[in-house]
């Protein structure tokens, strides 16, 4: 594995670096007067591009666990399988396909927009070679965690270049490679970023990613490879997440400009992914007439939306 300690570092990586961090700190001291917001429109921009409806269900609940128990969980082999359990639990192939590693070659090919394979974009490690190569990864990735000479975010591009090299699983390489990206992101002190979707920054900038990418599989041969380019495509997505989460504290008044109750709506709709109007009178134990006056208020103002009909409606954050 690279010694991340000797990956050359250009201005404009530190200059990104230092940026990520300051807008991070800058939520920090926020804490306390905190905008309410929620991570359901992440989540759902995340599974967004996905075609089948199967898929899209099982990376909403990996993503969910991710995001609500990143803590209770460690990079390592037991993890990473289980996540690849839940991201393909009811994607029709053979079980055996399902949390265990490859067991034929799987080339990453490029394809036509119309979705027609051209040729092999850049080839993957062999099934032989595989566990042991994942299972240093694993190894190397937590010794750079907690190497205070090494950046996280380099530590955590790198190990998600590596992952997406080494290819370990038959489905689901690039869709677990993202989720446990943002789980590493979350473990190492970046726990706004799921408020944000890592997957549609990738997205929206696919040209782009598959370009750093292939520069980077190609560098991975030479004995000094130079990794600028996925590094700086890698901070640059985290930007454009960070992007996303300020356009959203944009849009959502800080609690202390609300009426109390108006602001108490708020934080319980931040932490559910609808309320109703029931819900709403027991969580607040306010007067039913008086709740329905403050949730027509929030949705004039634009900072929760309703849907569904007059008697069975609820509401989400904007």
């Amino acid at each position: 594995m690279t010694n991340i300690e000797n990956i050359s570092v250009t201005q404009p990586i530190l200059c990104t670096t230092a940026a990520i961090d300051e807008f991070r700190g800058e939520l920090q001291a926020m804490k306390g007067a905190e905008r309410p917001v929620s991570n359901e429109d992440a989540l759902q921009q995340s599974i967004a591009h996905i075609k089948s409806k199967t898929e899209q269900n099982d990376y909403y609940t990996l993503l969910s666990e991710i995001t609500d128990k990143y803590n209770h969980y460690e990079l390592d082999e037991t993890t990473v399988n289980e996540f690849h359990k839940i991201l393909l639990r009811n994607t029709p192939i053979a079980e055996t396909e399902k949390g265990h590693y490859k067991q034929q070659l799987n080339p990453v090919y490029s394809y036509t927009p119309e979705g027609h394979q051209i040729d092999i974009f850049y080839e993957t490690a062999s099934p032989f070679e595989t566990p042991q190569m994942t299972r240093e990864l694993y190894d190397w990735t937590r010794k750079s965690l907690k190497n205070i000479n090494c950046h996280p975010l380099l530590t955590i591009a790198l190990f998600m270049l590596r992952f997406l090299i080494i290819h370990p699983f038959q489905d689901g390489n690039s869709r677990i490679a993202r989720a446990l990206t943002m789980f590493l992101l979350l473990k190492s002190g970046y726990a706004h970023l799921r408020f944000a979707s890592l997957e549609s920054a990738i997205e929206n900038n696919k040209e782009e990613y598959y370009r750093c990418l292939r520069l980077a599989q190609d560098q991975a041969k030479q004995p000094n490879p130079d990794f600028s380019p996925w590094l700086l495509f890698f901070l640059r997505t985290i930007q454009r997440m960070q992007k996303q989460l300020r356009h959203q504290l944009l849009k959502v008044p800080a609690a202390g400009t609300l009426p109390p109750l108006s602001a108490k709506i708020i934080e319980f709709a931040a932490t559910q992914n609808s309320i109703t109007l029931q819900q709403t009178v027991e969580y607040t134990k306010a007067n039913i007439n008086t709740v329905k006056k403050h949730l027509a208020a929030l949705t004039a103002d634009e900072l929760l939306i309703r849907r569904g009909s007059s008697r069975g409606s609820w509401y989400t954050l904007k």
